[in-house]
């Protein structure tokens, strides 16, 4: 099977500090970088780069500025249309989009591959994605079967049950909401606590090995 990795650049702020150039990075008590506080990870920056910027990786100052107005004001007007059903959705009150692109300027938040866009799944993949369709007819994304939740929802099915937040990651992305995290370190671990679900990622940097194949956890391996 093929694989293939998407990377992003997630623009991150820790809440309350000063600008990285204006001061040393600080360390732990044991000599690691000390990366704990709160971090944001909110930003208007989209996913993938838009079609018609083609090989523009970056705004200018200017482009960048007016991205970020031509979004707010989109927002904006979304509170002065007339209400439609609403039963048993959100109103803009509870979005929590950010206000700004990413502090690079990127035009997206996947750079590998260089053109900013999440390439074509592979046909396994899709078969995969046509199989999970088909186990979901019916029932409804908030709807249980008469017999509990089909047997498997994928990652749609632990958001559903509040076992792990639709931003838990990895990748960590901004969403609709909740879009930060807290991180705690040791020497021997680093734990990444998401908002959303109040989810806990314990990462061990003591080397030990993965966990048996047939041992499955919720947020991986």
């Amino acid at each position: 099977m093929r694989y293939l990795t998407v990377v992003l650049a997630v623009a991150a702020v820790v809440v309350g500090a000063a600008p990285a150039a204006a001061q040393e990075v600080p360390r732990t008590p044991w000599g690691a970088p000390d990366l704990q506080g709160v971090w944001d990870f909110r930003t208007l920056t989209p996913m993938e780069r838009p079609e018609e910027l083609a090989a523009q990786d970056t705004y200018t100052e200017e482009e960048a500025a007016a991205f970020e107005a031509r979004r707010l004001a989109e927002f904006a007007a979304m509170d002065e249309e007339e209400p439609a059903d609403i039963v048993g959705n959100y109103n803009q009150f509870w979005f929590d989009r950010g206000s700004t692109v990413v502090q690079s300027n990127r035009t997206s938040l996947v750079t590998d591959p260089a053109e900013g866009r999440i390439p074509a799944l592979t046909g396994a993949a899709e078969a995969r994605r046509a199989a999970l369709a088909k186990a979901r007819e019916g029932t409804g994304r908030h709807e249980p079967t008469p017999g509990g939740f089909v047997e498997d929802l994928g990652s749609n099915g632990l958001q559903l049950r509040c076992i792990m937040g639709f931003n838990s990651g990895p990748p960590m992305t901004p969403s609709a909401y909740n879009n930060n995290m807290q991180v705690f370190q040791t020497e021997d671990h680093v734990v990444l606590f998401t908002e959303m679900v109040h989810d806990a990622r314990i990462v061990p940097l003591d080397g030990r090995d993965h966990l048996p194949g047939d041992l499955r956890k919720w947020s991986g391996s």
